[in-house]
């Protein structure tokens, strides 16, 4: 009950900025035509530590629903898929990872805090990401490693199918380096087919 209570805190203030609250995912999101950004926040009660944290999140339709077209997932998945979630501290350092929680009055000065990192810079990072070459970039910027909140394979998945589909006259050359950072790593052998299914499927793709 006391997690719905602190997400339910930030409702007046993330409606303002036009993000609806999800119930069923328990998340803001914000609709765009090929996309969708979304935070996430979780509050976590124990009898030794209570915390809060948040995520920020993007999602380009095109992408994932191809990507899933050849990973092993839940059948409904794939319509509510993330392309990338960061953590605030890898976005404007302005508060950290996570904020440990004693009472009442370290609650209201955390939600505080991060109602000014969003105000600063959470939402104007959120706006850029959602133009998916910025989203490129990002993983292009990172292809020798996975992001904190997923895994290589997801990685490279979606690294590739954001340079076919936004960067097409990197493609042959980011397609290699993400075939070569999958081989690298010694992945299983399905994973290794199901990106070399996808790799085929990107190059037979009319954009």
């Amino acid at each position: 009950m006391r997690k719905m209570e602190v997400i339910e805190f930030h409702h007046e203030f993330f409606n303002d900025f036009e993000f609806n609250f999800h119930s069923t995912h328990l998340l803001y999101h914000k609709n765009f035509p090929h996309g969708q950004q979304v935070i996430f926040i979780h509050y976590t009660e124990n009898p030794d530590k209570t915390s809060l944290e948040y995520r920020l999140g993007i999602r380009i339709n095109a992408v994932e629903e191809i990507i899933h077209k050849f990973l092993p997932t839940l059948s409904d998945y794939s319509e509510r898929s993330i392309t990338l979630l960061q953590s605030p501290e890898k976005i404007g350092k302005m508060i950290p990872q996570r904020f440990d929680i004693e009472n009442d009055s370290q609650l209201a000065e955390a939600i505080m805090a991060a109602e000014k990192f969003f105000v600063l810079h959470g939402f104007s990072w959120l706006d850029e990401m959602i133009q998916p070459l910025n989203l490129e970039n990002e993983f292009a910027n990172r292809i020798d490693k996975e992001f904190r909140t997923q895994n290589f394979v997801y990685t490279s998945f979606r690294g590739v199918t954001l340079a076919k589909l936004y960067k097409q006259e990197d493609y042959p050359i980011l397609r290699k380096m993400y075939l070569e950072q999958i081989q690298k790593r010694e992945m299983t052998p399905f994973t290794i087919a199901s990106f070399l299914h996808l790799l085929n499927y990107l190059d037979n793709l009319e954009v």
